[in-house]
């Protein structure tokens, strides 16, 4: 009878041997004896570690959770960052919920997060600090905003007198999936959406959901105008975020009005999706494009509907407002109301 093969090692320091109540039973007992290596580097590039807080000991709380995908891209927005703040922020135990970098010459940099701000260094920021950011985005249109290629993320510029960039607001952007499921019946009814809220609540966000709702869901022609490049990304790559849509770059800010109707005469959509309506030419277009028949769904700052009716340039999102003169006295009495309103022309 042949001698019972020697125990298999793989380059192990020590070899290490599962422990007898999980090996599995094997006729073979040189089988179930060999040490067991561990995974290889490579099967491992994908596996997340957990983040570690400022002192590298205490891990990141359960309420911060990264989105599918946004890891890989907040890391592209902190190599804006110089070495020393990026590992500030890095080791954030808020680190998934980051809302913005603000980095304004001659002040500390600060970490924006829901719970507050963060002081990222007492080191005020320099001209090199602001230079090595802005040589690592794309070209600052007319609306002094930037991105970075195939991702959300917005960086807004501040300029002196003289056109040179003394501050930089760089805004996370993320791509929120279920972000509009409250909507859902609405957008399947086919009628148009009109979002208000004031800066930052999150209106962006579900109109990138709500354009990728329609392209892959209910399999509808959809075309994105999208202005600052905030809900397909920058680059001429869309962001997956929008699905199947499709997506009209806006050269300048005070064309978008024209871009609109382009894209209803041109491409055929079925819905059109565009962000922040805020001149009465734009509003007007997009008036204009609801009554073909085309599903709008459009942002809008505001906080209420009375904030668009008082608004001269937006009022007509709404109906609009239509001067009437009495010439003659009358009243209204309400029912059950002792309440009479009357209005008399002088």
């Amino acid at each position: 009878m042949p001698p019972p093969a020697p125990p298999l090692h793989l380059s192990l320091h020590p070899p290490y041997t599962l422990p007898p109540s999980r090996r599995r039973a094997s006729r073979s007992p040189c089988v179930a004896s060999r040490p067991i290596a561990p995974r290889p580097a490579s099967l491992l590039r994908g596996v997340r570690r957990p983040l570690r807080a400022a002192q590298g000991e205490e891990a990141v709380s359960e309420g911060a959770a990264w989105p599918d995908g946004s890891e890989e891209e907040l890391r592209r927005l902190l190599e804006l960052l110089p070495g020393e703040l990026r590992r500030r922020v890095e080791t954030h135990p808020e680190l998934p919920a980051l809302v913005e970098v603000v980095m304004d010459l001659g002040r500390p940099p600060l970490a924006r997060f829901p719970s507050g701000d963060f002081l990222l260094s007492h080191r005020p920021i320099s001209f090199d600090d602001l230079q090595h950011a802005t040589s690592q985005v794309g070209d600052f249109g007319a609306d002094n905003r930037a991105g970075i290629s195939r991702t959300l993320h917005r960086i807004s510029a501040i300029r002196n007198r003289k056109g040179v960039i003394v501050g930089l607001t760089c805004r996370v952007g993320r791509a929120v999936p279920g972000s509009a499921n409250l909507l859902q019946d609405l957008v399947k009814d086919g009628g148009s959406l009109l979002l208000i809220g004031p800066p930052g609540v999150g209106k962006t966000t579900v109109i990138r959901e709500i354009a990728r709702m329609l392209a892959d869901d209910y399999k509808k022609r959809v075309m994105i105008v999208d202005t600052s490049n905030e809900i397909g990304g920058d680059g001429d790559i869309p962001h997956p975020g929008i699905g199947n849509a499709r997506r009209l770059q806006v050269p300048n800010q005070d064309m978008q009005h024209k871009v609109l109707i382009e894209a209803v005469e041109n491409h055929m959509p079925q819905a059109i999706v565009i962000d922040e309506i805020g001149t009465k030419l734009e509003a007007m277009a997009a008036s204009t494009i609801a009554q073909r028949g085309i599903q709008l769904v459009a942002t809008a700052h505001g906080v209420t509907i009375e904030n668009l009716i008082m608004n001269p340039s937006l009022e007509m999102l709404v109906g609009g407002i239509q001067v009437r003169t009495f010439c003659i006295s009358f009243s209204v009495r309400f029912p059950n109301q002792n309440v009479v309103f009357c209005c008399s022309c002088l």
